[in-house]
């Protein structure tokens, strides 16, 4: 079986070091980790400022909450997005204004100014799967409207626009450590920033912040092993389906987005720092983070030479002066969800990212004040898009048989 999912990035050394941290609860919430893994992420961005928390939309939320965003406020997002970006937004009582993107699965600057309004405060700019979104014009209308640029790096971490790194670009960017992100911790996030003034706010609102329970923390050094367990006996007598049913059921391993947050509420373990077990995962796998991006780019390269011919498909595209790292390598075909259910049955996931304007599917659209038809090519993308795994276990030749089933599907 191929994955997209299931903690893709998790390797031999993530499974000993998460067992090992089972073992030793005495670190689980204050340690060094969370100082290494900031510094790592001060290093990287020539950052003066990095501060981690317990998720990526709580890094979201404390650089709202920073900027004074609350009720009557507008926040400008694109659609074709995760509820998870949106619900920071609804947690400061503000409004998010949705902006329809462009093929190349980022916000569209021409739609962008449509949305603009007196309420609006903030734009959000999430660089879809790694591809870098269209700055230079995204930046000149912040300028022009006095709106604040916060960058959504959650799928961009290693990202390059006109040879400056994404995430250099806003006043704030955040990350996200998610299960299936750049680098992976099951959760966490980070806030990296240049502000002075707006890095005081978020240290004094990190500080009032807790530690999240041991138990929570316990399920999340359990998930990357259950998760390797269940794959390795996915196939054998589906062993691997009813392990990972099991601990979905019994709650051992928690849910990327809960349900409450389809609902536009706030999840149960939003509002807290990032405990140090789940910093060491993190900063683990931050270590890696150029292997990890070099074998992606290369797998992108082998999917772009094998499928350029394809009439069928239209593959990603990326601009000039621009390097994506390729979290996913995403193909549009108006037969995209029968592909991809066709493919399951070949034993090849392919990932859905996004298979609604707003995902997951079950969103209460009221709730987010997201109006249908209000971004229609973010709609007609969520309905034509299927995304290809690059991750680190994905070898060449899992690659050619993902080819070979596309090119006889989408001839």
């Amino acid at each position: 079986m191929i994955f997209t999912s299931l903690s893709p990035n998790t390797q031999k050394d993530d499974l000993k070091l998460a067992f090992r941290t089972i073992l030793d609860p005495s670190h689980w919430q204050s340690g060094v980790a969370i100082a290494e893994l900031e510094a790592a992420f001060r290093h990287l961005f020539s950052s003066s400022f990095a501060f981690s928390f317990i998720s990526g939309r709580t890094a979201l939320f404390a650089i709202l909450k920073s900027l004074g965003i609350q009720e009557g406020d507008e926040v400008l997002v694109q659609a074709y997005t995760c509820v998870a970006a949106i619900a920071p937004i609804l947690w400061c009582s503000a409004r998010p204004v949705y902006v329809d993107c462009e093929d190349d699965f980022n916000l569209s600057p021409e739609d962008l100014r449509k949305k603009i309004t007196p309420r609006c405060k903030a734009i959000i700019v999430q660089h879809t799967f790694g591809q870098p979104a269209q700055l230079e014009k995204i930046i000149s209308l912040a300028i022009e409207y006095n709106l604040f640029l916060i960058e959504d790096g959650a799928h961009s971490l290693g990202s390059i626009y006109q040879r400056k790194k994404i995430g250099t670009f806003g006043i704030a960017s955040f990350w996200s450590f998610g299960r299936d992100k750049v680098i992976s911790s099951t959760f966490g996030g980070m806030v990296t920033t240049n502000d002075e003034g707006l890095a005081r706010k978020i240290s004094l609102f990190r500080s009032s912040l807790s530690y999240p329970s041991k138990i929570w923390t316990l399920r999340q050094l359990l998930h990357p092993l259950i998760l390797w367990l269940s794959k390795k006996t996915y196939n054998f007598l589906a062993l691997g389906k009813i392990i990972l049913e099991l601990a979905k059921r019994l709650g051992i391993i928690s849910l990327a987005v809960e349900t409450k947050e389809k609902m536009g509420e706030m999840p149960s373990f939003a509002i807290h720092k990032m405990p140090n077990a789940l910093a060491e995962l993190a900063f683990n796998q931050f270590k890696k983070l150029e292997q990890f991006n070099t074998h992606r780019k290369k797998i992108a390269v082998f999917y772009t030479q094998a499928l350029k011919s394809n009439s069928g498909i239209i593959l990603p595209q990326i601009m000039e002066n621009s390097e994506s790292i390729y979290l996913r390598y995403t193909l549009l075909n108006s037969q995209a969800p029968k592909i991809i259910q066709e493919a399951l049955q070949k034993g090849i996931e392919l990932g859905s990212w996004y298979n609604a304007p707003i995902a997951p599917a079950g969103v209460d659209y009221a709730k987010i004040y997201y109006t249908e038809g209000s971004c229609p090519q973010a709609e007609k993308l969520s309905q034509q898009s299927f995304n290809l795994p690059t991750h680190i276990q994905i070898t060449e030749k899992d690659a050619q048989k993902i080819v070979d089933f596309i090119k006889n599907y989408a001839a």
